[in-house]
């Protein structure tokens, strides 16, 4: 079933949408997070957990095969110590040969980087939980995640999109993601796209609370009370396509302008507009010199007036492309959108199964009937 195949690919690759700071001076937890000027602003945060998340790290959604691993290299030749993956993006295999080159050329040691993963959507049960991160391992080439995450608040039926499983629950997750961290596999814990009602409802019955929260924010779309609410509950934020993917920020008037005026580039701006607001930053790029650029963001500051500039571009804008999001805009036209695609699904469902997991490799699509 090819023509399945290649659409289950494509929805796939759409729909994810949507991390040298060697020096571990100005340490700061994420209750204690504060606009700081250039001289006390954190390379770290020390998560819940205990363990320091990098500010700056290498986001590698949507980095193709065959450039992301390069990427990877140059990043962490630049300087950088935390790079974001995720089972979804269909690169870790890549990723994870880089990872192994760094190690054994010395350009970094293993306890020098940061490593985040994620769980996809159709991993909820208990058992599929344990296999998805044991996979994540096996393909980074690493013993132990230093992060891993509940990539959506959604729960699918295995090898399904956009299809519910009624045997399977996010507090079910949660508890296996907590006895990875006790089996030595994760060092931290967390979630991605969460709204405020699903972190409260989280944190009720968790044991282990969550480290971390990823979601989009950028100038267009701040999520200011969502940050807020994670702050003041011990959750670092971590922010994914903090550039908005070319939608508006970076030839914004209120942004080039500003740029200009202290010699740094839009993408500079509007990332240290985020780091100023103590959130972890995981911009994607795969030319060196942006990626070299991205990470230069504590020689300078934002003042107030600053601030008030880049204010003036929150028009609740998502660049999500996901059906299941709630995130901005968006999320009003995915309340009444995502149960049609979901129906329309169903039937391709019934005949083919999909592994996120292997996708772009043999045992990807097979068919619903096959163990």
């Amino acid at each position: 079933p090819r023509a399945v195949m290649l659409a289950s690919r494509h929805a796939v690759a759409a729909a994810v949408a949507p991390a040298s700071l060697a020096a571990r001076a100005g340490r700061v937890s994420a209750r204690g997070v504060a606009m700081s000027s250039s001289t006390s602003t954190p390379r770290t945060i020390k998560l819940s957990s205990g363990t320091e998340i990098p500010v700056v790290g290498l986001g590698t959604w949507q980095a193709a095969r065959g450039v992301v691993g390069a990427a990877v290299a140059d990043a962490l030749r630049l300087g950088y110590t935390h790079i974001d993956c995720a089972a979804a993006y269909a690169n870790e295999t890549e990723v994870g040969v880089a990872l192994a080159e760094a190690f054994q050329t010395g350009t970094i040691t293993r306890k020098g980087v940061f490593v985040t993963s994620k769980l996809w959507n159709d991993r909820r049960r208990p058992e599929d939980v344990r296999a998805a991160c044991l996979q994540s391992l096996s393909d980074l080439k690493l013993d132990k995640l230093d992060l891993y995450l509940i990539h959506w608040p959604v729960v699918w039926k295995r090898g399904t999109l956009m299809q519910g499983d009624d045997r399977a629950s996010l507090r079910e997750c949660w508890r296996a993601m907590e006895e990875l961290v006790t089996d030595g596999l994760v060092s931290a814990i967390g979630v991605s796209n969460f709204s405020q009602a699903e972190l409260k409802q989280l944190l009720e019955t968790a044991i282990i609370p969550p480290a971390v929260n990823q979601i989009e924010v950028h100038p267009r779309l701040p999520q200011t009370t969502l940050v807020n609410f994670c702050q003041a509950n011990g959750i670092v934020v971590t922010a994914y396509s903090p550039l908005a993917r070319g939608t508006g920020v970076l030839d914004h008037p209120g942004v080039t302008v500003l740029a200009a005026s202290k010699g740094k580039t839009p993408a500079q701006i509007a990332l240290r507009w985020n780091v100023e607001r103590g959130v972890v930053v995981i911009p994607k790029s795969v030319t060196p010199t942006r990626i070299q650029s991205n990470l230069d963001l504590f020689g300078f500051e934002l003042d107030e007036s600053d601030i008030e500039k880049i204010r003036s571009l929150n028009d609740g804008h998502s660049t999500s492309t996901s059906p299941w999001s709630l995130s901005g805009r968006t999320g009003n036209r995915n309340k009444w959108l995502a149960p049609l695609i979901s129906a329309a699904l169903w039937p391709v469902f019934q005949v083919v199964k999909i592994d996120v997991q292997k996708m772009g490799r043999r045992g990807f699509l097979k068919w619903a009937w096959m163990k």
